[in-house]
């Protein structure tokens, strides 16, 4: 007998962690700057800033400030919006930038081996 997932499962793939810092949004000549609240190695959540499109599916250029001379930078658009908040998914990342979110989840993470894991599966 098969056992039946949650879907709400099924959607958390990838481990998320709970990260605070700040996220720029860009488009066109407009920026916002947002909090994040958590990461994963295919997305993040973070909290809406005014004026910010909501609408699924828009895209934005995406940078990550871990210090003033690191950033992740990505493209990504809104999966979701609720609550005030958006949630992202990746569309592309720089390889500096994958290195960097990697490394950033290898030290929040209880099991170092889960974002090797994680990565294989990405492939």
């Amino acid at each position: 007998m098969s056992k039946k997932q949650n879907p709400e499962t099924e959607r958390r793939h990838y481990k998320r962690i709970p990260f605070i810092a700040e996220v720029i949004l860009s488009r066109d000549d407009e920026q916002w700057s947002c909090r994040l609240l958590d990461i994963s190695l295919k997305g993040m959540l973070i909290d809406k800033a005014e004026g910010v499109p909501s609408t699924v599916s828009e895209s934005f250029s995406v940078s990550l400030l871990l210090s003033e001379d690191i950033s992740i930078n990505m493209q990504a658009s809104i999966s979701h919006s609720t609550d005030g908040r958006y949630g992202l998914v990746w569309k592309n990342i720089e390889l500096e930038g994958l290195t960097h979110l990697r490394r950033l989840l290898e030290l929040n993470m209880s099991d170092a081996d889960e974002i090797n894991r994680e990565l294989a599966e990405l492939g």
